[in-house]
């Protein structure tokens, strides 16, 4: 079983499109998206309708993540997760809002979670669908490898993080992937995509660069008009 882990796309439009094409020349069994489509690119729509596309062509399942539950929550009227953003991340939402328009895409169908066998993958945990914990220590770790095999997986895959990370105990096996749309990790600001292969219960996991123009989509980023001179900051930030 071949799985294609496409993940943090964020409006991110050139490098999702770029992460679908080589996925597909790879060739999968199954192709997920691991949530946070949208926020902090320029491309809300383009990427709302690759998404679609890779949905209705490719079968991917998109698993929700804390970026695609929130426009769904502003359109239920329900802005706490929104009103405790920094002020960067709400200009961002806010404007992505506006170019989605006023209801979550109907082409563009959610699910909490997805397993396969030994194999459990969330946007960005084990601990339940709208618990945005980070995974970004030892403990995390742990506890995610814990909570993996209480619920009788041997591996777990997740996103969120923006940085790749691997941890592995008696429990269960985790991994973290990176980023498509705004990978964070300190030395290396090259987004990527990942396979996951299992083959008679063990799990492997490669990780492909996706060639992007990081330099053009900050200047895109720069010249955006509705964006305060600090969220241009913010935003090129992890890439520059």
């Amino acid at each position: 079983m071949r799985i294609a882990v496409i993940s943090d796309i964020h409006s991110a439009y050139a490098p999702f499109a770029t992460a679908l094409s080589d996925a597909r020349t790879a060739g999968f069994d199954q192709l997920i998206l691991l949530g946070d489509l949208f926020t902090y690119g320029l491309d809300p729509r383009p990427c709302a309708d690759l998404a679609a596309e890779a949905i209705a062509r490719d079968g991917a399942l998109l698993v929700g993540g804390n970026h695609d539950q929130l426009y769904i929550d502003m359109e239920n009227g329900e802005t706490g997760y929104f009103d405790r953003m920094p002020e960067w991340i709400k200009q961002s939402a806010e404007w992505t809002w506006a170019q989605l328009g006023s209801h979550w895409p109907d082409n563009l169908p959610i699910v909490p979670e997805w397993h396969y066998g030994p194999l459990f993958m969330a946007h960005a945990n084990p601990f339940g669908y709208g618990d945005w914990t980070y995974m970004s220590g030892e403990a995390e770790m742990a506890r995610a490898a814990h909570v993996c095999a209480e619920r009788g997986y041997r591996y777990g895959v997740f996103g969120h993080l923006h940085r790749s990370r691997h941890y592995a105990d008696a429990n269960a096996e985790i991994h973290v992937v990176g980023a498509v749309g705004q990978p964070r990790s300190a030395d290396d600001r090259t987004p990527h995509w990942a396979m996951v292969e299992l083959d008679n219960e063990k799990l492997t996991l490669v990780r492909y660069n996706i060639a992007c123009d990081a330099a053009a989509h900050c200047r895109e980023i720069r010249q955006h008009p509705e964006f305060s001179p600090s969220t241009k900051d913010k935003l090129c930030g992890f890439f520059e």
